[in-house]
């Protein structure tokens, strides 16, 4: 006999609340809410769920069920007051810790996570600033101006320019200006009563590429008053004025006549003292001539074979690479490269003539000398030797290879014979 499930249910377990929040349906089980939930007024439910069938006796199953809610950003942060209000000195140094701000959000921890700003920050408000995770609002430092000067700007040109100020009145309201520190070799010059900045000697970006001058500005009260220091930071900007240099020239290399297309003889290396494109350097080859068997990579500057060679047709190359840079103008260097190909033993020995015809007496001497026979081989520093293959009948024939031929002489006694090629016959 089955038996069917008869019903479902479910009941609050430590808070009874939580029985206006949920429903079970008592034929499928199905949990639904009936009420919207507020995870920051209650934020797990824990219930007791029975499933009873219909048998004699009943009997029952029992589980828990705990439903945690999950938060969304559903509250804005709120500050702890309204307005804030505080006064401080008006001399007060950088740093001053200013006040402390307080903001609380409902919401869980991930969601609560909250960032401090001044929305309102230009202006008078620019000497502030405030610490983005605790609400901490401090006297903010200025930082560093800063100008950018390329390396070959005119001497006595104004490059920068400070200013304080001093709310008294008279000499007491006249700042002075000077340079404390930074002024390396004295390249800059501070106007005193303006606060200018020029140029007095020449800037090179390849030797020192930013200046931090610490200016100082005073009142011309008695005493007088130090309104207080700053930075200007002077940044060296590039200009194309270095050409490109070769290293270690002339290049020289060698390589074999067989290597593969493609294989790479030699590196070409130039430097460059500028800086981005004015040292960016693209590479080409000069001085040559259609169907030239080498190539370079423009950017690498590896040379390559890109056609077969052959020492026995050109055994020696001798051409220009050039190093052009990608400033405004344009600056390029040239050298020289010499690769010699070196042998292989690729070539065979080929006779002087393709037929030797010739008759001796037959009552010729043993030793005499019959004929000289010659080969030649492309190959460098190639040994030609020589040995009679076929034809010679009964021995009759030798050949020794002397002065680069093969010399042929009389090994026995005959009589009429006939050499045509390499046969002879009687």
């Amino acid at each position: 006999m089955c038996l069917k499930l008869r019903f479902y249910g479910m009941e609050a377990l430590l808070d009874s609340r939580s029985n206006d929040f949920f429903r079970i349906d008592p034929q499928t089980g199905s949990i639904e809410t009936v009420q919207p939930l507020d995870r920051e007024v209650k934020d797990t439910h824990v219930f007791k769920v029975t499933a009873t069938d219909n048998g004699t006796p009943r009997r029952v199953a029992t589980s828990s069920l705990t439903v945690t809610v999950s938060d969304t950003n559903d509250h804005g942060p709120v500050f702890e007051q309204n307005e804030y209000r505080v006064r401080i000195r008006e001399n007060v140094e950088v740093g001053f810790e200013v006040i402390t701000v307080r903001a609380t959000d409902g919401d869980a921890p991930s969601n609560a996570d909250m960032v401090y700003k001044i929305v309102n920050g230009q202006g008078v408000n620019s000497g502030f600033e405030i610490d983005s995770r605790n609400g901490l609002v401090k006297i903010r430092d200025p930082g560093p101006r800063s100008a950018t000067v390329p390396e070959n700007v005119a001497v006595n040109t104004k490059v920068a320019q400070v200013e304080a100020t001093d709310r008294d009145e008279g000499n007491n309201a006249k700042v002075h200006y000077s340079i404390i520190s930074g002024n390396v070799k004295g390249q800059f010059f501070i106007h005193t009563l303006t606060g200018a900045i020029d140029v007095i000697n020449p800037l090179d970006y390849e030797i020192i590429r930013e200046y931090n001058l610490r200016i100082k500005a005073q009142d011309g009260g008695r005493p007088p008053l130090i309104n207080g220091t700053g930075i200007v930071v002077i940044q060296v900007v590039d200009v194309n004025d270095n050409a490109p240099m070769f290293v270690s020239t002339p290049f020289q290399a060698t390589v074999l006549e067989n290597v593969p297309i493609g294989y790479s003889v030699i590196h070409i290396q130039a430097i460059d003292s500028d800086s981005g494109e004015n040292a960016r350097l693209d590479y080409s080859l000069t001085d040559t001539t259609p169907g030239f068997p080498f190539t370079i990579n423009n950017s690498t500057g590896w040379i390559t074979v890109s056609a077969e060679l052959d020492r026995e047709t050109t055994e020696y190359y001798t051409f220009g690479v050039e190093a052009r840079d990608n400033g405004v103008p344009v600056m390029s260097s040239s050298a020289s490269v010499s690769i010699t190909v070196l042998d292989v033993n690729d070539n065979i020995p080929a006779f002087t003539e393709k037929l030797y015809s010739l008759k001796i007496n037959e009552d010729a001497v043993v030793g005499t000398s019959v004929l000289t026979v010659t080969a030649l081989d492309r190959d460098v520093n190639s040994v030609v030797t020589y040995q009679i293959s076929s034809g010679n009948t009964r021995n009759r024939f030798a050949i020794t290879s002397q002065s680069g031929g093969g010399l042929i002489t009389l090994r026995r006694p005959t009589h009429w014979i006939n050499c045509c090629g390499n046969q002879c016959h009687r």
